[in-house]
């Protein structure tokens, strides 16, 4: 029999045994369904920490914990489908997983699967039966950017407000979300007002543990304590790069097992091999989508943290940090980007200062974005200043210097750090 590799990268682990610990997050759901007030929970977290197979797993085991019929749906594709796409996918979905026909919502779907069709659905379900709605991505039809020509985002979020008042008994909501909610527009956050919330984070140390031994499970390899603290030293619990760390030592020691026989033990060496490999760059495209999901400030300040080595570095450090990179002046969002990065488990208190909870990701973020280069973010972390400076670029291409210059110097108060306003000036505008 061929050895299978049991470690999971890239897709979600729910209803599989690569599934380990969410017991605080898997107890809070539970909870929230059986209240009798409470049909709904926000489950957020950073990108790639699982939230996905966190739902996936209650799809798998709420039919046995409880008289629940769930359903996964995903949003992830349906950011620019017009409402009524999405409630005749939503249908069909509830559809198949309550083994109902597929419904016809007619010529004005938002009318009849609110007022018609769910309804008699849920009236249709045994009477201690409920429905659970489990919404995978829910905040991608939420743009900051944009609050009212999003087609399914400005109408989506007060429907599924309606939705929730419909049957507290017999239909619930799990909502997950890429961001806090403090952070979601105010149409979201109208849907959201007193919903209870639970953040999907790091694994503890013990379930890091039973997670890095899934291969002793299939008795495919066996691991030492002494290599299982060192990836966690590495990976403190983060479950993407825990699978990836651990498949890839699985991989270098099946394909270089010379005794088929003899079950294979990991040594430091091992582990080493792996840490010092191409890790990070076949980790890649993962990392990116998480640090994609960061602010502009954010990014900045996870740059220098990530530049300044593993240490934790004060604040009175990262200013000096920033300040010899060409950050003039500390305004508001540098300053609250600590706490921000905090929030989202990036960063911990140590030591008087900051330091990343995760190591491979600060190697990451150091090796591939190191501050010179992100140094544009500071642009961008004012957009009222940096539509200053493009429509100053524009007067300027016109021959309108004075208007440019108007407008550069708006941008530069607004935004001090602006990098390109500040060069503009600087080179074109000095007496």
């Amino acid at each position: 029999m061929i050895p299978k590799n049991p470690y999971i990268t890239g897709n979600p682990v729910g209803d599989s045994p690569a599934f380990v610990g969410r017991t605080d997050v898997m107890t809070e759901v539970l909870r929230v369904l059986k209240h009798p007030e409470d049909n709904a929970i926000v489950l957020f977290g950073q990108r790639r920490i699982g939230k996905t197979s966190v739902l996936h797993e209650l799809e798998a085991k709420l039919p046995r914990k409880g008289p629940y019929y769930p359903c996964f749906f995903d949003l992830l594709d349906k950011s620019q489908w017009p409402l009524e796409r999405v409630l005749r996918d939503l249908a069909k979905t509830i559809s198949d997983a309550s083994q109902q026909k597929t419904p016809d919502l007619g010529a004005d779907p938002k009318t009849t699967f609110r007022q018609d069709w769910l309804p008699e659905l849920l009236n249709q379900l045994p009477t201690d039966k409920a429905l659970v709605l489990l919404f995978d991505e829910f905040d991608v039809l939420d743009e900051p950017e944009n609050e009212t020509v999003q087609p399914a985002s400005a109408v989506f979020f007060p429907y599924v407000r309606d939705l929730l008042s419909i049957d507290h008994q017999r239909l619930n909501f799990v909502f997950v979300i890429g961001r806090k909610i403090d952070d979601m527009t105010k149409i979201a956050l109208s849907l959201f007002k007193a919903t209870p919330t639970k953040r999907v984070s790091l694994l503890n140390q013990e379930d890091t543990a039973k997670l890095i031994r899934l291969s002793e499970m299939n008795k495919t390899l066996n691991w030492t304590d002494n290599t299982i603290e060192k990836i966690w030293q590495l990976t403190n619990g983060h479950p993407y790069l825990t699978q990836h760390f651990c498949s890839r030592v699985w991989e270098n020691l099946s394909d270089n097992n010379k005794s088929p026989d003899k079950l294979p033990t990991v040594t430091l060496q091992d582990v080493e091999v792996v840490e010092k490999s191409d890790i990070l760059e076949a980790s890649r495209n993962a990392l990116e989508w998480l640090w994609d999901g960061l602010p502009p400030a954010e990014k900045v300040v996870a740059s220098a943290l990530a530049g300044a080595g593993a240490k934790a570095i004060t604040e009175d450090q990262l200013k000096t940090i920033l300040n010899e990179s060409g950050v003039r002046t500390m305004i508001q969002s540098l300053q609250n980007a600590p706490r921000i990065l905090q929030d989202w488990d990036l960063i911990e208190p140590a030591n008087g200062g900051y330091r990343f909870r995760v190591e491979l990701l600060r190697r990451w973020i150091a090796k591939s974005k190191p501050l010179a280069q992100v140094q544009e973010e500071l642009d961008r972390i004012e957009p009222v200043a940096d539509d200053l400076y493009n429509a100053a670029n524009r007067f300027y291409a016109n021959h309108k210097l004075d208007d440019a210059l108007t407008l550069l110097r708006q941008a530069v108060s607004l935004n001090p750090n602006h990098v390109g306003a500040n060069f503009t000036v600087s080179r074109y505008f000095a007496c």
